[in-house]
């Protein structure tokens, strides 16, 4: 019974973790639709540091202290969380009021460090998030701890929820009545913290408090301690979750400072790091299935080398490996063949499309990358994808600086994204081969892999051209949506019937999975009918 409430909890955690990663990717299209490019440079300028606190506050913190307070119940140290509780709940709210003191202080001076002086406003907004920290985390992991996940699921999603459609609803009044993209950049921060607050009043309403206390016991020492490995775990649990954010980061401080050494309006500087930031949403969205499949694959490799079942933890991790190039490589020359459809259906022109064709090529080595540090990371490696994610840093930052400078345009800051998810796929791929002798195990399926998905991008290509070339008057915008929704869906279908009857899965794969196989089935029998 107990084993059964921890799969259902899991679940629901999952489930609410990709329905707040989707909306998080799908919003930012209307919210630009409404504030134009300008307003979405705003957005994103100060964003990377608000989805920190978000990734913090889900995937960090609370999962570290889940873990420790699971360990002191199940040695019967009872009697001890409520002081582990405490001693994190503390050191968390110091942790966030120098924070929020920090943003507000210094928030003129990390403006003009990114080259705007007026996101001095916005930036202050973003130090009070940090406030919720303490008690978002604290109840969190308390909840998780002891298998309550439902509290932390109805939190994570109405959290979310409040935060899109107020950004939403704000940025529809603020624009209709004229405000400028700073007032609305302003406007969405405070729907933000209102999304904030709302999760943390619903995660205090649902929680079981039995063994939450805040009053503080034992040394001065003891704390310092205890929270010093406590943000170090945190963080470094949550890295490959943060790795978007941090190359968005490093965007925020580079891209508008590489491009005003030109000889160009600060207005255009910005417009333009705001179509460069339509990029953003593709490679969430991109990379958002990936994710989701590694969090079902750990558990099962971790325990599958655990129990020395050799086979069945090599089996995991390539299916692993063929879904991650499977789906980030139909995502990535999709959006590269259609970009100047969706560029238009999405965001209303086609302004920055070569820098977008560009910029989506780093969804192929991101997926890679984020299902090779899994696998890594359930061999137990879990120092490796930290090594990678230093080398992607270090590799994004200069090639911001060095490409920028080079190509006088945003192309250089999405070279450098593909150069930097390209370095850190090479680490994990190396990594992999070092720890199990080979990359891939079923060659040959990674071979016909490849030829479904090159041959799916010639038939989106042939078929896009003659479309083209029939219709050749320009489109509006709902012909450039038709065209580029009719030629996905005929690219997804052609690699999925192609999977079906090819081998890039075996027959045991497909018998893990009853549904997709009786799918498969109907498939293959229609073809043979024909």
């Amino acid at each position: 019974m107990e084993k059964s409430q921890v799969v259902k909890g899991a679940f629901l955690l999952s489930i609410a973790a990709l329905v707040t990663k989707i909306f998080s990717a799908i919003y930012r299209i209307p919210f630009q639709n409404m504030a134009g490019d300008m307003g979405f440079y705003v957005y994103q300028q100060v964003y990377p540091f608000f989805g920190m606190i978000t990734i913090l506050a889900l995937y960090g913190f609370p999962v570290v202290l889940s873990r420790q307070i699971a360990e002191k119940k199940a040695q019967g140290k009872d009697d001890e969380v409520k002081e582990l509780l405490s001693y994190t709940f503390w050191g968390l709210l110091i942790l966030s009021l120098l924070l929020c003191i920090g943003f507000l202080l210094f928030a003129q001076s990390i403006a003009l460090f990114i080259g705007d002086e007026s996101l001095y406003t916005v930036i202050q907004l973003v130090g009070f998030g940090f406030l919720f920290l303490p008690l978002l985390s604290v109840f969190r992991g308390a909840g998780q701890g002891i298998n309550h996940m439902a509290p932390t699921a109805f939190s994570q999603l109405s959290e979310q929820a409040v935060r899109v459609l107020g950004i939403l609803f704000v940025t529809f009044i603020l624009t209709s009545q004229g405000y400028d993209a700073y007032a609305v950049g302003e406007g969405a921060m405070y729907a933000s913290l209102l999304g904030s607050g709302i999760g943390t009043i619903i995660l205090i309403l649902l929680a079981k408090k039995g063994d939450i206390g805040f009053n503080i016991k034992g040394s001065f020492k003891s704390f310092i301690q205890h929270n010093a490995s406590f943000l170090k775990q945190s963080v470094f649990i949550c890295l490959n979750s943060l790795i978007l954010l941090l190359f968005q980061l490093i965007d925020v401080f580079t891209v508008v400072r590489g491009l005003q050494v030109l000889d160009v309006a600060d207005v255009n500087i910005y417009t333009a790091k705001g179509v460069y930031d339509r990029g953003q949403p593709m490679i969430q969205l991109g990379t958002i299935l990936i994710t989701s499949i590694a969090l079902a694959v750990v558990p099962l490799l971790s325990n599958a080398i655990a129990k020395q079942h050799h086979q069945d933890a090599r089996r995991y991790r390539d299916v692993m490996m063929r879904l991650a190039i499977l789906l980030g490589g139909g995502a990535t020359i999709g959006l590269f063949l259609l970009m100047d459809s969706l560029n238009v259906m999405l965001f209303t022109d086609q302004a920055g499309t070569n820098v977008l064709r560009l910029f989506v090529l780093s969804i192929l080595p991101c997926s890679i990358y984020l299902a090779g540090a899994a696998i890594i990371q359930g061999y137990g490696r879990i120092h490796i994808p930290v090594y990678a994610i230093l080398a992607g840093l270090i590799t994004k930052t200069a090639g911001n600086i060095v490409f920028i400078d080079l190509f006088e345009s945003t192309m250089g800051a999405a070279l450098a994204n593909v150069v930097a998810f390209t370095v850190m796929m090479i680490i994990v791929l190396y990594s992999l081969k070092k720890i199990d002798q080979t990359i891939f195990i079923q060659k040959q399926s990674f071979v016909t892999l490849v030829v479904v998905l090159l041959s799916m991008g010639l038939v989106v290509f042939g078929l896009k051209i003659g479309v083209e070339t029939i219709f050749s008057t320009p489109y509006q915008r709902s012909a450039h949506a038709l065209q580029a929704i009719f030629l996905a869906i005929i690219g997804a279908l052609f690699v999925g019937v192609a999977v079906c009857l090819s081998n890039v899965f075996t027959l045991r794969e497909w018998a893990s999975a009853p549904k997709l196989a009786a799918v498969k089935r109907r498939i293959i029998r229609t073809f043979m009918k024909n």
